[in-house]
């Protein structure tokens, strides 16, 4: 995967985007997927750490230590310009640590919670 930086409108985003290979024969549409959530969900895949997708305030911790989680279970909420949004887990695991309460300010890409 490659990271790239793309301005939009004046805004800087950061994109991954994964090489394909080229394969001969008829091309078909992708079945039509669900409705993406507000925020996607960036995560550190060596350390499987939850990152915040944006800056804004905790509302919500839905998770506790120790406690099971599976891949896309809602883990957090984030409000960020009077909308809420569901942080989601990009990892099947135990949570081994919490690293922001509810109230707290975070970053994009802020550590909030480690998983083992």
């Amino acid at each position: 995967m490659k990271l790239y930086r793309i301005k939009v409108n004046g805004k800087v985003y950061e994109v991954e985007v994964e090489a394909v290979e080229e394969k001969q024969g008829a091309v078909s549409a992708p079945a039509a997927a669900p409705a993406a959530k507000p925020a996607s969900q960036p995560a550190s895949e060596e350390k499987n750490e939850i990152l915040a997708p944006i800056a804004g305030k905790i509302l919500e911790i839905k998770v506790k230590v120790g406690e099971r989680v599976a891949k896309g279970q809602t883990v957090m909420i984030i409000e960020a310009m009077k909308l809420e949004n569901e942080i989601q887990s990009a990892f099947d695991g135990r949570v081994k640590e919490i690293l922001v309460e509810n109230g707290s300010d975070v970053h994009n890409k802020d550590v909030l919670i480690v998983l083992e």
